[in-house]
């Protein structure tokens, strides 16, 4: 099941083309090339019909965009050769080719992340920018060295790339032999490298989204981290008619203060006026916590004194069941604000954590006010906002943890009322729909320890004797500052039609249940996310969802799920008979090569000084010198390290009885690959005999171990473990398995 489970296309993006047409591009795993797949197809959506053309390979595209007047659209190739590769940008007029220009040997490869991308045509479209890796420097009679030089790179998840550069292209097809022109921007500001870039409606300006090198000189991680050191940038140009191709001269402005990370510049422009939005987080502190959402008025220069109360703020403490504050991904959509009136302001649409669930929110221009636009049909579908067509209509995907994901349609009325339609329906296996059936979730609530709760997956037979009942996992999620949503995970299911009960506890920190949950486990981790984790193994035991004894209680979990699996083997040592552990942290305290070594001190209550530059409207001297000792970032002392060892799995490594199995990336930059290889040797010297203890290494393989046939080989290990351990005689006293 998990091979048909993973090879059901999932759309990931959508455009809107002419009025009835959207473009949809899906990826799944084809586990025939071992490779991850991208197909796009054509949705025609008139009232009484949705005609969906057959899926085509994206072939070699990378990244498009449509231009403003939807007329044109930007195309960038790079071919799979990775002997001879090639670069391609091409600008297509409706159906023929306006404009191509071959880039191999101007930059390396095209950024098309969603942490740096750009693609943004200008609003005259005779411009189109985009972002690419600089060519390295080489060595010169001034600098024999230069090539040598250490430069860093972002970190895990984007690993290679440390010199994103923005790239100009214009061209013109106007009387006379037609004008192609490429050029880099050279920017003063070489302490920030800059991405998300965006033309504003007058040419000469370009938002973006500046990241800055920490005071020490590290670029930090920013996969699943929203509180590094970045701003929004105003970058002016030149008058881009006398460019040629050498490096165009820029300046530059920083629009948001310095203890604020932001992210996602998206820009609307209406009957003359034009604005500019983006997501905010406070710099440092827990790696993700409540977004909050800023607006400024660009039409003419910007007053960047404008930039001071957040248009959507954080809440605190929320009451179960009101909005908690927004949790959107990392970006908002490409498209992110409908215009559905002439005499309203417009509104930003987007997906958002809500408890356990992903909603679509609508948020008010005018005063911050946020709506819940998802039915209340006392569904468990989780949502995900793939784009708009900038008036009244979005698309969508929706999903239950048992039901794969769908493509809805959404028409909001200018009162904010909105009626879903579903576009399409994956067609599944007939063997896989008959299986899916046998399922049921719930999201339960976990007593006297709000916010936590589970979603549960079971089978939807009630067991006739103590015998049916199945082997319960438990498997918290990693970051911690995240959440197990109600979404759909093909992996996840293919275990639960395994005959297992899969228990996914949202534990204090997740997102989605306000800033004060977020913020009560910092210090704690370790204590309060163990306990919530266990008190939700327990209590679906006292409901009979589950049973205590040998093979009966498993988990598993990555990253600090693996964390936290550590934890419960070693301080609930007769809970569980088996465990699974990707690229667990174990000892926190060894953090080396780490691309994010700020998270080992901020999430267990220590010091770790994140900021970044000023401002252009805030006083210089009122901003702490980030190259001063007092600003300087931590270095683990044995006194620190004391503090953090007691607080990780290691401490605990004595007391284990459970089978473990460790699933390790070579290539992880995240947890140091050697966290897990370390604690495998210390399971292996202190196991009772007969004890398992395995694990496999996945070389090549980075930190979610998410290459097909990693996630494959992954995934069948972890059942295949699970079974043995199902298969398990008691090899202790009776007394050993019960909980103290």
């Amino acid at each position: 099941m998990y091979k048909l489970l993973t090879e059901t296309p999932i759309a990931v993006s959508a455009n809107f083309g002419d009025t009835d047409v959207i473009h949809i591009t899906s990826s799944f795993h084809d586990h025939i090339r071992n490779i991850k797949r991208i197909v796009s197809n054509t949705l025609v959506v008139t009232e009484s019909s949705v005609i969906v053309a057959p899926s085509q390979d994206i072939g070699d595209t990378v990244a498009s965009v449509y231009s403003p007047s939807r007329a044109r659209r930007a195309v960038l190739r790079q071919n799979k050769d990775s002997n001879k590769p090639q670069r391609f940008v091409e600008i297509w007029n409706k159906d023929s080719i306006e404009a191509h220009f071959e880039v191999t040997e101007k930059h390396g490869p095209f950024y098309v992340d969603e942490y740096l991308a750009s693609l943004s045509f200008s609003a005259s479209e005779t411009a189109l920018l985009y972002i690419a890796e600089s060519n390295p420097p080489g060595a010169s009679d001034d600098d024999p060295y230069q090539k040598f030089k250490y430069t860093p790179q972002f970190g895990e998840g984007i690993a290679g790339k440390r010199r994103p550069t923005i790239f100009v292209l214009l061209w013109s097809n106007g009387p006379g032999e037609p004008t192609r022109t490429l050029t880099s921007l050279s920017i003063p500001t070489a302490a920030v490298l800059f991405g998300q870039a965006v033309f504003a409606p007058h040419t000469d300006v370009i938002y973006a989204t500046g990241y800055e090198y920490t005071s020490d000189d590290r670029l930090l991680g920013v996969k699943g981290c929203y509180n590094r050191p970045s701003g929004i940038w105003e970058i002016t140009l030149p008058n881009l008619s006398t460019c040629d191709s050498t490096p165009v001269q820029c300046t530059t402005r920083k629009l948001t203060p310095s203890y604020l990370s932001c992210r996602s510049p998206r820009i609307f422009s209406h009957n003359g006026k034009s604005t500019l939005f983006w997501l905010s987080h406070p710099t440092g502190g827990a790696h993700a916590a409540t977004s909050l959402v800023y607006s400024l008025d660009i039409t003419s220069s910007p007053d960047v004194k404008g930039v001071n109360a957040p248009l959507v703020d954080a809440v605190f403490k929320p009451e179960r069941g009101t909005f908690p504050g927004l949790y959107p991904d990392y970006n908002f959509a490409e498209l992110p604000v409908l215009r559905l009136s002439s005499s309203n302001a417009p509104f930003i649409i987007t997906n958002s954590i809500w408890g356990s669930r992903s909603t679509v929110v609508l948020i008010s221009t005018t005063d911050g006010t946020v709506k819940d636009l998802t039915p209340e049909d006392g569904n468990l579908y989780s949502w995900k906002v793939l784009n708009t067509d900038g008036q009244s209509r979005v698309v969508c995907t929706r999903s239950t943890p048992i039901t794969p994901n769908e493509l809805i349609l959404g028409q909001i009325s200018k009162d904010g009322q909105v009626t879903w339609r579903v576009l399409h329906k994956p067609t599944l296996h007939p063997e896989l729909e008959k299986e899916l059936s046998t399922l049921r979730a719930s999201v339960i609530a976990i007593p006297d320890r709000y916010p936590t709760e589970t979603i549960v997956i079971q089978s939807a037979a009630a067991p006739q004797s103590r015998r049916d009942i199945r082997p319960c996992i438990t498997t918290p999620h990693g970051g911690p500052h995240a959440t197990t949503t109600t979404a759909f995970s093909p992996a996840t299911v293919a275990l639960a039609l395994e005959r297992y009960t899969i228990c996914l506890p949202n534990y204090t920190g997740s997102l989605g249940f306000g800033e004060s949950a977020v913020r009560a486990l910092l210090g704690n981790c370790g204590t309060l996310d163990v306990e919530d984790c266990i008190a939700s193994t327990r209590h679906l035991i006292q409901l009979g969802i589950s049973i205590e004894g040998p093979g009966k209680q498993l988990v598993m979990g990555g990253s600090h799920g693996g964390f936290l699996a550590g934890h419960l083997i070693g301080q609930h040592p007769s809970m569980f008979s088996a465990a699974v552990m990707r690229n667990p942290v174990t000892s926190a305290g060894e953090i080396s090569t780490s691309d994010i070594p700020d998270w080992y001190y901020a999430e267990f209550g220590l010091e770790y000084s994140l900021a970044s530059s000023p401002s252009a409207a805030e006083d210089p001297s009122t901003v702490p010198d980030r190259k001063s000792k007092a600003s300087a970032p931590p270095i683990m002392t044995p006194e620190l390290y004391e503090r953090v060892h007691r607080a990780s799995p290691i401490a605990h490594v004595d007391a284990v009885r459970a089978a473990v199995l460790l699933l390790i990336g070579a290539a992880d930059l995240r947890v140091a690959p050697t966290q897990g290889i370390e604690y495998y040797h210390a399971l292996r010297q202190r196991a009772r005999e007969g004890t398992r203890i395995d694990m496999l290494v996945f070389h090549g393989e980075s930190h979610p171990l998410d290459g097909v046939e990693a996630a494959r080989v992954g995934w069948e290990a972890a059942r295949d473990f699970f079974k043995w351990a199902e298969t398990l005689v008691v090899q202790f006293p009776v007394e050993e398995w019960t909980e103290d």
